[in-house]
Formats: structure tokens, sequence, C-alpha cells
């Protein structure tokens, strides 16, 4: 065979194999298409909506704001009814007739043993009087065989100053409840991205094993043939396979770990539906400086205004518990109705009035309390305080991160397109029988290297702007709010 048709028959058979790969990528591709293709936007959607961390976060913050109905409790009225039934051991009543018959009996006998006129005309009206009272009435029950009694009470708040600060506290606390579910989302956000992201490299991880078991196949078919035309003894295409079978390996594992990527991200957006991601786009250059950055985190990180809420929240809680020290007035009311009539000869009452109470001693509760608030608002201010430094440390660290991912990013594109050219050069330099398989192989994995290493930066470099945005309170869109 002539050098020419030699030449010939390698060029036929690389381009029969870059065929074949692309069309490898392109049924990939095509599958990928069949499943649907989630952008970072409809990522983050379906994890505000799905994440089940974040439904027990929002479930929590629902349970957090009985608070307030339990501070509005000592300001609205309180009303109670009770229904009794009573059985006693026998009836008792009160018999004002035979009362008085036993009163006028007496009387009679006084009067018989009286010899004073005036004395028996008095006794004479105070029994005419008595009868008169006492004709027709009923016998009064003191205590009822069978006892049927119903009462309503009612206590209607009329001054409680130190409820008022304890609404107020309640209200702000929830506040701070709510932003502290925006940290959790934002928190949360930020780990659906970076499994985004991480999903994103493994598919262009596993494009480039792809490609690199492409190119060691067509050195292997090129030694193949080099051996079957007597150039070159066995040991060549033995050598060639050798890293055929190494690259389909590395391509089997890229594989198994973009699977596992994807299963973990798939828990994270609580859905079990197919899908792939979208390549990661280019980062552009962030043209806000340092200290424009730390001013948008204070406005827009959850943090702070978390902590901001529980100091007013504090400072609230703190003159609620000093006002406990003030007597609070309420109105009350009382109705009863029963199935006897006592004394009063009616089977109903009622009564209404005012309450002062003042506790002027309690063991030392209201103190206690007030210090405990006093003591976490000061902590929440050395909290913020705190925050306030590290914030703007992470964004100086970001920033300086980014851009050494994206010089790292363009070395790496690079040295690729530099070990592309190698191997280009020494597969020619090969083929014309002046360099050895060796320097091939060699170049080949500086390729695949290189390739890898892009996608690193890739991947590198999305995570560092990702960070650089999450401490600037950019990410999530609207402060994680969900």
């Amino acid at each position: 065979m002539t050098p020419q048709l030699r030449s010939r028959h390698f060029e036929k058979r690389r381009w029969v194999t870059v065929c074949l790969a692309a069309t490898i990528i392109v049924a990939f591709r095509g599958e990928a298409r069949a499943e649907r293709l989630l952008s970072l936007d409809d990522a983050l959607a379906l994890a505000r909506t799905n994440n089940r961390d974040l439904r027990a976060a929002r479930a929590h913050l629902e349970g957090t704001s009985t608070s307030i109905a339990l501070a509005w409790a000592a300001l609205l009225p309180q009303v109670s009814m009770q229904g009794k039934y009573t059985h006693n051991y026998k009836n008792v009543e009160l018999d004002l007739g035979a009362l008085s018959q036993s009163v006028t009996g007496l009387g009679d006998s006084i009067k018989a043993a009286s010899t004073n006129p005036a004395e028996t005309a008095a006794i004479n009206r105070f029994e005419q009087s008595l009868t008169a009272a006492t004709a027709g009435q009923p016998p009064i029950v003191i205590q009822k065989g069978e006892q049927l009694d119903l009462t309503a009470n009612a206590t209607v708040p009329l001054v409680v100053p130190y409820a008022y600060a304890a609404l107020s506290s309640a209200k702000l606390s929830q506040r701070s409840n709510a932003a502290n579910l925006e940290v959790t989302t934002a928190t949360v956000l930020l780990s659906v991205a970076q499994a985004y992201y991480a999903a994103a490299g493994a598919d262009e991880l596993t494009l480039a094993r792809r490609h690199a078991v492409a190119v060691a196949t067509e050195t292997h078919d090129t030694a193949k043939a080099r051996v079957a035309a007597g150039f070159v003894n066995r040991v060549e295409a033995t050598r060639a396979e050798v890293a055929v079978v190494r690259a389909g390996q590395d391509e089997a594992e890229a594989e198994n770990t973009r699977d596992a990527v994807y299963r973990s991200l798939s828990t994270l957006l609580g859905t079990h539906e197919p899908f792939r991601v979208k390549p990661v786009e280019g980062v552009a250059a962030e043209p806000q400086s340092e200290a424009e950055l730390v001013s948008r985190a204070h406005e827009r990180r959850p943090e702070f205004s978390m902590y901001r809420t529980a100091i007013d929240s504090s400072e609230a809680s703190s003159r609620s518990n000093a006002w406990r020290w003030a007597p609070s007035l309420s109105a009350f009311g009382t109705a009863r109705l029963s199935n006897y009539a006592g004394f009063a000869g009616d089977k109903y009452a009622w009564a209404v009035g005012a309450s002062l109470d003042w506790v002027l001693y309690d063991g030392g509760v209201r103190d206690a309390e007030r210090h405990l608030a006093a003591a976490q608002g000061r902590e929440n201010a050395i909290r913020i305080g705190l925050l306030d430094d590290t914030v703007a440390d992470e964004i100086v660290n970001a920033k300086e991160t980014l851009d050494t991912k994206r010089r790292a990013l363009d070395s790496a594109v690079h040295a690729r397109d530099l070990s592309s050219e190698t191997l280009r050069l020494v597969r020619a330099q090969y083929e014309a029988g002046t360099a050895p398989q060796l320097d091939v192989l060699q170049a080949q994995d500086s390729l695949v290297s290189a390739e890898v290493g892009v996608v690193q930066a890739h991947f590198d470099l999305a995570l560092a702007n990702l960070q650089l945005e999450h401490s600037a309170g950019i990410f999530p869109p609207h402060g994680g709010r969900p």
C-alpha cells in the first residue's frame, strides 16, 4: 500500500469514527429533548413548590402564627357557659305557711296567759300581718332533689397595660419567623442551584468521556490498520485497545455519577418526572463594586431582616413584662338559670360589676422575663454586627474567587485547544511513520484531561458566581420569598 493510499484509508476511517461519535452525541441530545428540559428558573420554581424542607418550614411558620392569636386573647372578652345536673340526697324546702302557724300557736298561748289587753292586741295585729304575708306563698326550695343549673359568665378587659406591648411583640416575632423562612428558602434554593450546576457539569463530563471513547477508538482503528498493513507489530494495537477499554470505563463511571447527581436534584425538586437540565451559560462580569454589593446585601439578605425584627420583638417583650407591674381593669357579668326558686323567689339571677386586679408580688417572674427579653435583644444585636462583617468578607472572597475561576476557565479552554492541535499533529506524524504510538496515546490522554478540565472549570465558575450572588442577596430572586 502506497503512502498516499494509506493516508486516504486512515482519513476515511477517521471520518467514519467522527461521524459515529457525532451520531452518538446527537442521539443523546435527542433523548434529552424527549425529556423535560429544565432551566434554572424552572428548577427553582419546582423547589419552591415541592421541596419538602420548604413545605415543612412553611407549616412551622403557620404554627408559630398562633402566638398572635394568643396575644390577642388578653384583650378580647372571655365568655363561658356551664350546664349542671345534680341529684341531691333529699329535697329541702322552707314552708313559710307552716312556720306562720307555729308562730300563731305560740301567740295564742301567750294571749291565754296574758292579762294585759294591749299586749293581746299587739299579738293579734302581728298574727294578722304574718298571715297576710304568708298566705298563698309556695314553699321556698333550699335544696332540690333533682337540680338543674345553667350559668353563663363573661369578662371584658377594659385596661390591660401589658397586653398591648405583648401583642406588638408577638407580631414582630412572627415577622422575624417569616424572615427566618426566607433564610431557609434561600439556603434550600442555593442547594438546588448547586445541584443543578452539578447536573449540567455531569452532562458535560459524560459528553467529554464519550468523545474520549471516540478518540481512543479512532486511534485503535488506525493501529489495527497499520498492523494489518505490516508496518507495526500487534503491540501497538493492544496498547490502543487498552486505551479504548479505559476510556469506556471512564464513560461508564461518568454516567453513574451523572445519574446519582440527577437523583439528588430530583429529591431536592420533589419530583420524579424525567428531566434534563440546560447547559450552563457563560457568566457575565459583575459590574458592581464590593461596596455596592455589600449595600445590596443589607437590603436583600433575609438574615438582616430576621435579626432586626427579632431585636424589635425583644424590646416589645421587655416593655410588656415591665407593664405587668401595673393593675388591670375588667368588667364582668354572670347569669344563672335553674329549675327552682331560692329566697329571691326567681328561677334566674344575674349580676354585673368591675374588677381591678393587681399582682403585687409574683416571686420575680416579671423581672426575670423582662431581663431575659433584654438579653435576647442584646444577643441579636451582636449577631447582626457579626453578620455584617461576615457578609462583607463573603463578598470580597467570592468576588476574588470568581475572578480566579474566570481566568482558570480561559486557561482550561486554551489548554484544550492546544491539546487538540497537538493530538492532530502527532497523529499525522504517526500515520506518516515519523512518531511513535506512545506519543499519540500521551497526546490523547492530554486532550481528555484538558476537556475534563474545561468541564470542571465551567462548574467551578458557575458555583463561584452563584456564591457571590447569594452573598450579595441577588440569589435567589425576590430575596428568597416562597
